[in-house]
């Protein structure tokens, strides 16, 4: 008789885990060998109800001898999955944020209000030429960056067509990992996509980039960002270099961290909204979302104790959450 693969206190859980991502045509091997090692690991605990207490988590997030980063974070998320699946299952389970990848240097630069009103001062101030469409399209294209957190790409990347402006809902298509989703627009932001579409596209095609140049193409994300870094020169703020920025992708960072700091001043548990955030991001899973916990907390230090406690609080099941209107890469 062959002897069972999982014998800890978690073997249950393990073998069902396993086998649902081996249904969806993975080969989930090497995946399964670690989730035994996690298995055998949590033997020396007391385990109660499938729970993924913080102290599990802690034994087996630590870095090991001479591991390699990239080793490290497949070895966590693995377990991070896991601990999804048990929370769908009814269990709770305790989540560290996700480990950056390899290529994550960048730090991010959170804009405080004062200086994302500065910066949309300086784009209303935009003059007409003939060779730019750029003083009309920049003012909301900035704004929607930062009032929708979207992606630059996923901005330049829509047409007319995807712009629902009687409902205020802007359709992303193909996100990050493909990934199509809804996003709600705010009532203020959506009277000025009202004014660019009066502006803009009275005679345009259906499939026009919504943000389009002078020829009606699709603008190139390396112009997009240059032009920003002269807009935070114009402003003050000077640009620190590749890795300091500040990037275009860091209104999409202060887009989260706002919001979280709205909930935590508000008293709202910042956990309970975390799944909607996700959802409206585009996250792959709310592992990425709390990242933005701590990163808020580094950046608004008189909030740090409610996001740490929320950071270090259990994670629970999120099916029955559904997409309302109001960030980890």
């Amino acid at each position: 008789m062959t002897s069972p693969y999982f014998t800890g206190p978690f073997a249950p859980m393990c073998e069902m885990f396993v086998a649902q991502k081996r249904a969806t045509g993975k080969i989930y091997d090497t995946q399964a060998k670690r989730l035994r090692q996690f298995d055998n690991l949590c033997k020396d605990y007391d385990v109660q109800n499938y729970e993924i207490t913080k102290d599990i988590a802690q034994a087996w997030y630590v870095r090991r001898l001479n591991e390699k980063d990239s080793s490290r974070r497949d070895r966590v998320q693995v377990i991070q999955h896991f601990s999804e699946f048990l929370c769908k299952q009814g269990y709770s389970s305790y989540l560290f944020p996700v480990l950056p990848k390899r290529s994550e240097h960048h730090s991010p630069y959170i804009f405080n209000k004062s200086e994302i009103k500065k910066l949309f001062d300086r784009l209303d101030t935009l003059e007409s030429t003939n060779f730019t469409t750029g003083y009309f399209v920049y003012p909301l294209l900035f704004r929607t960056l930062y009032g929708c957190g979207l992606r630059i790409s996923e901005a330049l990347s829509l047409r007319k067509k995807d712009v629902d402006i009687e409902q205020g809902v802007l359709h992303i298509w193909h996100g990050k990992n493909d990934k199509e989703r809804l996003v709600p627009i705010s009532s203020s932001l959506k009277e000025c996509f009202r004014d660019y579409w009066d502006k803009a596209h009275s005679e345009t095609s259906d499939d026009t980039p919504f943000f389009y140049t002078k020829t009606h193409s699709e603008y190139a994300r390396s112009g997009i960002s240059q032009n920003f870094k002269n807009y935070l020169w114009d402003i003050g703020i000077t640009y620190r270099g590749k890795d300091l920025g500040p990037r275009v992708h860091d209104l999409r960072h202060t887009f989260v961290c706002h919001n979280i700091q709205a909930l935590a001043e508000q008293g709202i548990p910042i956990n309970s909204k975390l799944p909607i955030l996700s959802k409206y991001l585009g996250h792959k899973s709310t592992m990425a979302t709390q990242w933005y916990l701590r990163l808020t907390a580094e950046t608004y230090p008189h909030i740090r104790e409610i996001c740490e406690r929320e950071l270090s609080g259990l994670y629970h099941g999120i099916p029955n959450f559904k997409l309302e209107v109001d960030d980890y890469e």
